[in-house]
């Protein structure tokens, strides 16, 4: 019975903080940092305001939440693959097509913790710790390339960080000036430019 009753309860904090989850992205995407308060997210998670301060403190807290909450599932899923099968040229394409499509179907969200600079300065070490997993991943795979013999030997630390910070700066660019690109457009894009530079060779 005791199980029953922790599992019980772990459900009903996860369906709880999902609740809170998509209340706070509708407040914040809504108001903007500045008009988001914990009133307006525990009405639209459909929870009394009690409720949401046993959860969270204060609204740095809820931000950080959501934050984390955003981006967790992207790095599961990443982790998936850098620890599978797949050789590591494969690795790459699946997963900057894993990002772009990610942050399609998530745009709201991501639009608002990328865009905002006052987030963007309160996230600053949440958003590095995001940063240095993502880093962390690609360097993992870049390292299987080159005992694949598939990749030249590289600073595989510079390497990646270049990338994740290409991918992003292309994501803020789209965001600042509202063009965007289709998803096959930016995949192809990233994994050409990743995978062969600008060697004229390899253009199809």
């Amino acid at each position: 019975m005791a199980k029953l009753a922790e599992r019980r309860k772990e459900l009903l904090d996860s369906m709880m903080k999902e609740a809170v989850y998509e209340g706070a992205v509708q407040v914040l995407t809504q108001y903007g940092l500045s008009g988001t308060t914990m009133d307006r997210v525990a009405a639209a998670s459909g929870m009394a305001k009690g409720s949401l301060y046993n959860c969270f403190r204060n609204k740095q807290q809820l931000l950080e939440f959501v934050h984390d909450r955003a981006v967790t599932p992207l790095r599961l899923a990443i982790d998936q693959v850098v620890a599978g099968p797949l050789g590591a040229a494969e690795k790459l394409r699946v997963i900057i097509r894993m990002w772009r499509e990610y942050l399609v179907e998530h745009q709201a969200v991501f639009e608002f913790l990328i865009s905002d600079q006052t987030v963007k300065q309160r996230l600053r070490a949440t958003e590095q710790t995001a940063r240095d997993t993502g880093i962390r991943q690609v360097v993992t795979i870049l390292r299987q390339g080159i005992d694949e013999g598939v990749f030249r030997s590289v600073d595989v630390q510079a390497v990646a960080e270049m990338m994740i910070s290409a991918a992003i700066g292309l994501v803020e660019r789209e965001f600042a000036t509202g063009q965007r690109r289709e998803v096959d457009e930016a995949v192809e894009t990233m994994n050409s430019v990743f995978l062969y530079g600008f060697s004229a060779e390899h253009a199809s």
